[in-house]
């Protein structure tokens, strides 16, 4: 066994699991309890648990949540996952030797599948890095028009995958449009590293006080307080997301702030969610707390109702730039957080954040809307987007130049991305159009 494990690296499990390359007959967590897999979630190269968005179920109760890989199940604890809060959202710990029971930060104990028995131990040395793809040494011969065609296809599996992700979102919100629009803009306007926090935060507004309000601090106030940076500790100490603490520095905004929520609090009884918020690998710049002030500046200029998403003057990507272009208030020029003095610095949101809400927020509501409510303008305006954003340059769309095809825009980005999850990376070659161009080859064998 020590050899074994001296050969498995984490990477080669989570290409496993990406591929979900194991035997998954009679599948049971080591507890004994018999395990599904509906949805083996979206691998997460940010801080976090590995795979989020899973769906599995243990003895016929629906779960929802993150997968954790490792080697060796005591890498929990090696790693410091029970003490991070990030990690009670996991509802599988996947590991090749289950040589420790784990907890969660919370106590509860986690259900663990182990993989030494289900995995072709003669394969495992093809899963430790990046797999190329199968028909790399067969592209030349494919034709440019099959290629396209594919890609084409690919990005319509990969738009009606965005689609069900804003229906799921829809159906959360008991089908308010509104409320759908504000969290994609919102966890876009956030940024992939505080997705869930944003998530969480979402079910913690409410919509008659944030379309009434008229005035900018007080808005401000009312989205800080529910963040959770306003409440009695986070008067004079902030914390972190690797459980350090550091004091803040009161000043007047700070101060006022607080006791505009305080009032708001007693007035309309809110009470702020406390998610966890994430500071690591992330440029000042990008700071949560500065952001959410940029996000207030926003949501005040439109009047928080949202109404220019519903209702597309055009599709011109100048225009949603400008739209989403954001400053935030003065004490941000000295700020990154709450009470903790800067270098000044510009408060404005920046060309690259606009087109990220754009790409992963616009983009996404409006093809969905225009499907859902039977309005194809709006499908259509988010394709003309697509066409116009720039390309998105990322380890799958680098994997996947050696098709040919120019990775001009972030509609070909998306084509790449949706052909790689699709297809490439869980070998559906047959079902794939290249493949079967290749496979129907006369020298492969095949009947013409």
């Amino acid at each position: 066994m020590a050899n074994d494990l001296c050969t498995v690296k984490e990477i080669g499990l989570q290409n496993i699991w990406a591929q979900q390359a194991f035997y998954p007959q009679h599948l049971k967590t080591d507890s004994g309890r018999i395990l599904q897999i509906l949805h083996r979630g979206d691998w997460n190269h940010q801080n976090g648990p590995d795979f989020l968005n899973a769906q599995i179920s243990i003895d016929g109760v629906l779960l929802y949540g993150a997968i954790e890989i490792h080697t060796k199940a005591s890498d929990w604890y090696a790693h410091q996952h029970h003490t991070d809060p990030r990690y009670n959202q996991t509802v599988l710990h996947v590991v090749f030797d289950n040589n420790k029971d784990c907890y969660l930060e919370n106590g509860q104990a986690l259900e663990c599948l182990q993989l030494k028995h289900r995995i072709d131990q003669n394969k495992i040395s093809e899963f430790q890095k990046d797999p190329l793809l199968p028909c790399l040494p067969l592209l030349s011969l494919c034709d440019k028009q099959v290629k396209e065609s594919q890609l084409n296809i690919a990005l319509t599996k990969r738009m009606n995958e965005k689609t069900s992700n804003v229906l799921s979102i829809l159906q959360q919100h008991n089908g308010d449009w509104w409320f759908t629009a504000l969290e994609l803009i919102f966890t876009a306007w956030m940024g992939k590293a505080n997705q869930s926090a944003s998530q969480r935060m979402i079910q913690h507004l409410q919509k008659p006080f944030m379309m009434r309000n008229r005035n900018p601090i007080t808005l401000t106030a009312y989205l800080f307080g529910q963040a959770g940076w306003l409440g009695a500790e986070s008067s004079d100490m902030n914390k972190l997301d690797d459980g350090q603490i550091f004091k803040s520095q009161p000043d007047n905004y700070h101060g006022d702030l607080i006791h505009r929520y305080e009032y708001l609090q007693l007035k309309h009884g809110f009470a702020p969610c406390n998610p966890l918020w994430n500071t690591k690998q992330i440029r000042p710049s990008a700071f949560p707390q500065i952001r959410m002030a940029q996000f207030s500046d926003w949501l005040m200029r439109c009047d928080a109702d949202l109404q220019i998403l519903f209702h597309p003057p055009n599709s011109n990507l100048r225009f949603w730039i400008d739209h989403f272009s954001s400053n935030a208030s003065d004490y941000w020029k000295e700020h990154f957080s709450l009470g903790n003095a800067s270098a000044q610095h510009v408060t404005h949101n920046g060309r690259q954040h606009t087109l990220q809400v754009i790409t992963n927020g616009l983009v996404p509501f409006l093809f969905a809307y225009g499907l859902e409510s039977h309005k194809p303008q709006h499908s259509a305006l988010a394709m003309d987007l697509l066409e116009q954003l720039p390309a998105e340059h990322n380890r799958i769309t680098k994997q996947l130049d050696c098709l040919g095809i120019k990775n001009s825009s972030t509609k070909i980005s998306q084509s790449l991305i949706g052909q790689h999850r699709q297809y490439c990376s869980i070998k559906r070659c047959k079902d794939c159009g290249i493949g079967r161009h290749i496979l129907n080859l006369p020298f492969m064998g095949s009947s013409p």
